[in-house]
């Protein structure tokens, strides 16, 4: 029990994505480059991706986030960041839609009491954290 009541969520933002895609990346041209005459030139880039994929998981880490009945706490940077209930003055949803997806991807977006903006950096839709959407929906 916290401060700020009962935890309705906790997660991890979106921001280890783009890692774990550049590893994947490297490991894949590394691979392939066995496969091919001129190899050298793809497992050069192949380990420029893969480095650039560790560089991003660990020096780049994620925020993560709670939701709780009273308040969100988001961690960035090692730093909290409390956001009572009582501030937030409604939310609203930044849609994105992925170029050949039909699905279109939502961001919530806290509008506190002053007018600033508060960006959640965790999408959901029809597909995909479902848990996530029913609790930001029903917040406020």
């Amino acid at each position: 029990m916290n401060d700020f009541g009962e935890l309705l969520y906790a997660g991890k933002t979106d921001n280890n994505k783009n890692g774990f895609v550049f590893i994947l990346l490297g490991i894949l041209l590394f691979v392939g480059a066995n496969f091919i005459y001129a190899k050298m030139m793809l497992m050069v880039i192949g380990g420029v991706f893969a480095l650039i994929g560790l560089y991003l998981l660990l020096f780049k880490r994620s925020e993560k986030f709670s939701i709780y009945e009273n308040g969100i706490v988001l961690t960035l940077k090692g730093q909290e960041l409390s956001i009572p209930k009582a501030q937030i003055s409604q939310i609203e949803y930044q849609n994105i839609k992925v170029r050949r997806s039909p699905v279109v991807n939502y961001y919530p977006i806290l509008i506190l009491n002053d007018q600033n903006k508060v960006l959640i950096n965790k999408s959901f839709n029809s597909i995909v954290n479902q848990d996530f959407k029913k609790v930001i929906e029903s917040y406020l």
